[in-house]
C-alpha cells in the first residue's frame, strides 16, 4: 500500500506547460473558427485574438495543470 501521506508538490514548469498547450489550443481554435486565412493576421484583429488567446490560457491552463496533477503517478 502506498503512503497517503506525502506533500503535494507544485511544479511550476507543469502549469507554465500547461498554460502553454492552452495557449495554443485558445489560439489555433480562433485561428479555425476564421477558416485559416491570412487575414487572421491582420494587426487589430490579431492583437484583439492574442489579449483573447492569453486569457484562455490564464483560464484553462490551470484546469488542464489539475488534470495532468490527477493523472500522475504517485
Amino acid at each position: 500500500m502506498k503512503d497517503k501521506n506525502t506533500q503535494n508538490q507544485f511544479s511550476v514548469w507543469g502549469i507554465i506547460l500547461s498554460m502553454l498547450i492552452a495557449w495554443v489550443i485558445t489560439f489555433i481554435s480562433m485561428w479555425a473558427s476564421r477558416g485559416f486565412s491570412m487575414d487572421f493576421f491582420i494587426m487589430p484583429r490579431f492583437a484583439f485574438v492574442l489579449v483573447l488567446s492569453v486569457a484562455g490560457a490564464i483560464i484553462i491552463g490551470p484546469a488542464i495543470y489539475g488534470f495532468l496533477y490527477i493523472g500522475r503517478e504517485k
